[in-house]
């Protein structure tokens, strides 16, 4: 087991400006090939095993258990409903629909108090999320669910929450391009990558863009957590996945939940056909060459038909 050479100082790091101090400090200190690892140091140490996966985690000199990612799935959940954050998700009723397994992204968690909606499942990618809806996130960590992250957003999390809170269980996962604590990756060594395995398909090296088929190994970013979570779930042993609420559009609002005093902001409109939409498609090609099925749930999806095939919510209904 390997221990990063970072260490994290014995206090807690308080306030945003006390942060933003050590991320200005850090990128002084760092080369831009390390940039991605301003939100991790010096707060966050990191173990790897013998396969390079992240196995120990301490934040703030506290250790939180890392669930192994071939302990954190459960094999037999073939079928699974994504749910995501878009607008038409406001329109189905989850109290009438035949929902087995799920897996929840970001805000997701408000279906829980209105439908007493279990998820089995939960992923966020988005550090932003954390720190802007702390209290979403304290439900989250608070419920029998296996939770994937990136490191950055378990930081937050453990900055935010006291430990004996967080009762979920915890697998990290990691961008394949900028593993915590390592430099980014080449486009050169993402093309080797690539070469060495038919589970990493590579769109786009110079842009970081492809899918990856054993997380692993890490997950690529099409600016959107659906796209991660996609490749845990299909990763994982997942064969039909439902996703709801893709809706990519902001004509109808960016969420179906309340945003409070405080809405995130989006980057749909400058990154969907530069990033998101080519992803997809590249995508959605590979599943069906494996057999995998994606439903689109959304009926206002910006992602057309030929990409991901569109099915309506009310095939769901409980008869």
């Amino acid at each position: 087991m390997n221990e990063t050479i970072f260490s994290p100082p014995s206090d807690h790091v308080g306030g945003g400006r006390a942060d933003r101090f050590v991320r200005k400090l850090f990128r002084v200190l760092r080369s831009r090939t390390q940039r991605h690892n301003q939100h991790l140091w010096p707060f966050v140490r990191i173990w790897r095993d013998r396969e390079g996966a992240i196995c120990g985690f301490r934040a703030f000199g506290r250790s939180l258990p890392v669930t192994p990612l071939a302990q954190g799935y459960d094999p037999a959940d073939e079928s699974v409903h994504l749910i995501l954050s878009g607008p038409s998700v406001a329109q189905i009723p989850y109290d009438r629909l035949n929902i087995g397994v799920a897996m929840g992204v970001n805000g997701a968690i408000a279906l829980a108090r209105k439908f007493n909606l279990q998820f089995k499942y939960y992923c966020i990618i988005d550090q932003n999320f954390v720190r802007d809806r702390i209290d979403l996130v304290r439900e989250i960590v608070a419920r029998d669910l296996t939770l994937y992250v990136f490191p950055e957003v378990l930081r937050y999390i453990m900055q935010g929450i006291p430990q004996e809170q967080i009762r979920c269980r915890i697998c990290i996962i990691e961008l394949i391009s900028r593993r915590a604590y390592q430099r980014t990756v080449a486009p050169a060594v993402l093309k080797r990558i690539a070469a060495a395995t038919p589970d990493v398909q590579l769109l786009d090296a110079k842009q970081g863009l492809g899918y990856s088929f054993d997380v692993s190994l890490g997950v690529f970013d099409a600016d959107t957590v659906a796209y991660a979570a996609l490749q845990v779930l299909v990763s994982s042993g997942a064969r039909q996945v439902y996703v709801h609420g893709l809706d990519l559009t902001v004509q109808s609002g960016l969420r179906f939940y309340d945003e409070g005093g405080r809405p995130q902001t989006s980057r749909l409109t400058r990154n969907f056909s530069r990033l998101i939409e080519p992803s997809f498609r590249f995508a959605s090609s590979h599943w069906r060459e494996r057999g995998v099925s994606v439903f689109n749930l959304s009926p206002i999806s910006a992602l057309s038909p030929d990409i991901l095939e569109r099915k309506d919510w009310q095939t769901l209904l409980k008869e």
